[in-house]
């Protein structure tokens, strides 16, 4: 397997695996039977006193404590994590509150003006924190990153533990410490990275978007505007998803008509075929290799982050 498809699979995976300690495997165990509920992913909360913006992955409310997660699955800690926490601890009350009266709580029936703590968090896999600490430097940074948030580990088969760091909710902190159960497999309910690569995205819409809305006799024809809309809470480059949707169609996953890419059961064997194509082969790579007009596309519709993103 590539390292970019590896890394972009990890991250997803990371993000499912902390969403299954939210709802429980042993339901009378999670996070949302202390009453958490979740309000938000992949959001800026902005303190416009401070003049500070915090962008945790996921927030979960429970009608009296706010709790900011951000998720890792990387192989180290560094400045840009230590400072993200310390934004995110630093976000006052009254900014939160007012981030939530704009949130959707319908769902809920919880109360914005009811907030009266918030708890941030990290989390990174378990793996990472055993050998975290015993290298002295990345001991050192996961100290200073815990005077800043509580640090969690997960592990699929395993539980979501608090590590390091303070919690002030007391049962939100013996819960985390005795840990919350996770499934060896997890269910998926997020399916791209926060950062999105071609690779990942390609897979989601056929994964996400696709394959959970057509049945033998229908069809889904999708233009690149309906991916930027679903996917409206990520950064999305125009040009990302014209080559990610190029990508599926030279696969045989869609036919393309006029500016739509339709897709139907009689490609599912395409559509199947993607992951492990995708697995070897890099979007860019494989549509060089199919001599496609790459240089075309960037002038019609590349935005220039698009193409300053060598990785993705």
């Amino acid at each position: 397997m590539t390292e970019r498809w590896v890394r972009q699979k990890r991250e997803v995976d990371s993000y499912n695996v902390f969403f299954n300690a939210f709802k429980g495997y042993n339901p009378s165990e999670s996070l949302y039977d202390l009453g958490y509920r979740l309000v938000g992913s992949f959001v800026e909360i902005t303190d416009s006193r401070q003049d500070i913006t915090a962008e945790p992955d996921f927030v979960l409310y429970n009608d009296d404590t706010l709790l900011l997660v951000e998720i890792k699955s990387g192989s180290n800690i560094n400045s840009r994590d230590i400072n993200q926490m310390e934004r995110t601890a630093s976000i006052s009350i009254e900014s939160a509150v007012e981030w939530l009266r704009d949130a959707d709580m319908t769902a809920s029936g919880y109360n914005p003006n009811s907030l009266t703590n918030i708890e941030p968090a990290i989390v990174y896999y378990k793996d990472f924190i055993e050998d975290c600490r015993s290298s002295t430097g990345c001991a050192n940074a996961l100290s200073e990153i815990a005077e800043h948030a509580s640090v969690l580990s997960q592990e699929k088969g395993g539980s979501l533990v608090l590590e390091e760091g303070e919690i002030a909710d007391a049962n939100l902190r013996t819960r985390l410490e005795s840990g919350i159960p996770i499934p060896v497999t997890v269910d998926k309910n997020v399916y791209l990275t926060e950062n999105v690569g071609r690779e990942i995205l390609a897979f989601s819409i056929v994964h996400d978007t696709v394959l959970n809305s057509i049945g033998k006799d229908s069809e889904l024809a999708i233009e690149a505007e309906d991916i930027v809309e679903r996917y409206r809470h990520r950064t999305m480059p125009i040009g990302k998803v014209n080559d990610s949707l190029e990508f599926l169609r030279q696969m045989g996953a869609c036919v393309k008509i006029g500016d739509e890419f339709v897709f139907r059961y009689g490609n599912i064997s395409g559509m199947m075929e993607v992951t492990e194509v995708l697995e070897t082969n890099s979007v860019r790579e494989f549509l060089a290799e199919s001599n496609y007009d790459e240089a075309q596309t960037t002038l019609d519709s590349h935005s220039v982050d698009a193409d300053a993103d060598d990785d993705d």
